[in-house]
């Protein structure tokens, strides 16, 4: 808020936040007295002024540089925070050697390791899109990690993801049969979606980030 002078006898008070044009507000300096003659105390008057500006819509916050920038900077750390809660870690590179069967040693894949190092999630036709992109599928190949005396999966053994989206609460549930394995995993939204894996007592986390399609 600046008091600018203006004229003899008159303040013009500049009131207004950083995004809206300003609004000046002309006060008088009133000259009040009482019946017997005695002036109105200036408390009085810095009342009377502290209304008309209040009621004028002027505060002494809408101006204030410092206050504007710290409500930015939690806005952005706010949005940073949800940006970082869905994180695909793909790597472009050679797969580790319990994810390797029936790939040549040296060729480098596209492929996520899962959080607890259980699964591999090899990526065929990234990246990917939601709906699916025409003559591009949404291609993974599962491959668990080889634990010491794990049992097979049996024929009704399955995969199954609880996929949520990030910065939402939408969940949606997909299943491959037979355990981990080849699967075409469409999501029904673009976005980046975090995979819950179980399998044969087994469990991991993945992220994948699905494309507008």
């Amino acid at each position: 808020m600046t008091f600018i002078p203006d004229s003899p006898g008159l303040d013009r008070v500049s009131c207004r936040n950083a995004s809206e044009p300003e609004m000046p507000v002309r006060l008088s300096r009133l000259s009040v007295r009482h019946s017997g003659g005695s002036a109105v105390p200036d408390a009085l008057i810095a009342l009377v002024t502290a209304a008309v500006l209040t009621a004028s819509g002027c505060s002494g916050t809408g101006d204030d540089p410092d206050k504007a920038k710290a409500t930015k900077s939690a806005r952005a750390a706010n949005g940073s925070d949800a940006a970082r809660s869905c994180r695909p870690a793909v790597r472009q590179g050679s797969l580790p050697s319990w994810a390797r069967k029936g790939f040549p040693r040296d060729m480098p894949q596209r492929h996520i390791i899962g959080d607890k190092g259980e699964i591999a999630a090899i990526l065929f036709g990234y990246p990917y899109h939601a709906p699916a992109a025409e003559n591009r599928a949404n291609k993974i190949l599962w491959v668990a990690k080889d634990t010491a005396g794990a049992v097979g999966p049996g024929p009704d053994d399955r995969l199954t993801i609880q996929a949520g989206l990030a910065g939402t609460n939408e969940v949606v549930t997909r299943s491959v049969t037979g355990g981990p394995g080849p699967s075409l995993i469409d999501m029904p939204k673009p976005g980046c979606w975090k995979f819950s894996l179980s399998w044969a007592g087994h469990s991991d986390h993945v992220d994948i980030e699905y494309l507008a399609g």
